[in-house]
């Protein structure tokens, strides 16, 4: 009906919407009945109903049937929405990269394959002029996961590993047989992703492309270029805490990251123990595992304390904020947005930013030393003993 006004009555068409009739027909008493309306609404503000309604001309989010209730006292509160389903996300991308980029999505399926379908789809919209690989296990649903294939889609199975502490085996072969093809499909960037994980964020590989130029990696004789990864669970001071959730650089220097020496035969290097899995009270685990592992590789021995960890941090990685990817990681807590991130109830954050890690590139004094006078301590159940316990 509104468009079929618009088109009869051309640019008359707001002459004749409803609050102009009934203001020409019922005067002030439609107003001050209208004014009286809109204050009794707004004692339920605490209740968010159209939530994709038009901002200054645009909406975030096309479809959203649902209501946000906030009852919050002591803080305000805000909500961001992502599209679960790719039917409603209609952003793409523009930029035309340079050079070829590698889309990883890395990890077992099971029954979040609903969500990788839509992930695939979104991926196909916002990264046009990339191949993605599905890296996962031989144990999978084959059929359901092979009609994801098409002409820039590809799919890799691999057998799971019969050791796998923290799963961080499990981590090393998927990924690396993906980032082998990736090579073999002649992409020079590779971005390692998870099947719990989605990347929103348009026109991205220009982006990231202008910061490997912009920011070059300390010279050395393993990788060309920095590394890119973002704030989520890049800590401070944790040492070599480096995020594996989502991990960008060259498809070569992602190789030697995650290369096939696996966990066990890594520590054997570092002279760890399997009964004490822990240098300086720090677990040698997960993500601290590779990241040290690389920076062995790099500069031999390892000091194990926070300054060798800021003066990597600065030398060869580089740290972004979660939303310069629009960053949705589907686990743990993952409706708080800022989680590690920010925090209003601590003197500082665990997380590290760009704008944390910018001053530490141009040597510029972060003092972080006064925040904390010591590295996060664990015990040897790998429980987290010393600062952020209340």
């Amino acid at each position: 009906m509104k468009k079929f006004l618009k088109d009869k009555l051309g640019s008359k068409y707001y002459k004749f919407r409803l609050k102009n009739i009934l203001t020409y027909l019922f005067g002030k008493y439609y107003v001050n009945g209208r004014n009286l309306y809109k204050k009794f609404l707004s004692k339920f503000n605490f209740i968010k109903i159209n939530l994709n309604k038009k901002i200054e001309f645009q909406r975030l989010v096309k479809k959203e049937r649902g209501l946000v209730i906030d009852l919050t006292k002591n803080n305000f509160f805000t909500f961001h929405l992502r599209p679960k389903y790719s039917d409603n996300f209609y952003l793409e991308s523009t930029n035309k990269p340079e050079d070829k980029f590698a889309i990883i999505i890395q990890g077992p399926v099971g029954k979040k394959f609903n969500f990788l379908k839509n992930t695939v789809k979104i991926y196909q919209k916002i990264f046009k002029n990339c191949i993605i690989i599905v890296s996962t296990w031989e144990n999978e649903n084959k059929n359901l996961i092979n009609s994801l294939k098409k002409k820039n889609v590809f799919i890799v199975y691999s057998k799971e590993p019969q050791k796998s502490l923290y799963n961080i085996n499990h981590q090393i072969l998927s990924t690396n047989v993906a980032l082998q093809l990736a090579k073999e499909k002649g992409a020079i960037y590779s971005i390692k992703t998870r099947t719990d994980t989605r990347l929103y964020k348009n026109n991205l590989e220009n982006f990231l492309i202008a910061l490997f130029k912009t920011f070059p990696v300390k010279e050395n004789n393993i990788i060309k270029s920095r590394i890119i990864v973002p704030s989520l669970i890049t800590f401070k001071f944790r040492i070599y805490s480096l995020s594996d959730i989502i991990m960008i650089g060259n498809t070569d220097d992602l190789l030697k990251y995650f290369d096939l020496d696996f966990y066990e035969e890594g520590i054997k290097k570092m002279q760890i123990s399997n009964n004490n899995l822990l240098i300086n009270e720090t677990p040698v685990v997960a993500e601290i595992f590779l990241c040290a592992r690389l920076l062995m590789k790099i500069n031999g021995d390892l000091k194990w304390d926070l300054n060798d960890w800021w003066s990597s941090l600065k030398n060869y990685f580089c740290i972004i904020d979660n939303s310069s990817l629009d960053l949705l990681w589907h686990k743990y807590d993952w409706q708080y947005e800022y989680r590690f991130l920010k925090t209003y109830a601590n003197k500082f954050t665990r997380a590290v930013d760009f704008q944390d890690w910018l001053s530490l590139y141009h040597n510029l004094n972060n003092e972080w030393h006064l925040a904390s006078n010591e590295h996060e301590r664990y015990n040897d159940n790998r429980q987290l003993i010393n600062i952020y316990r209340d």
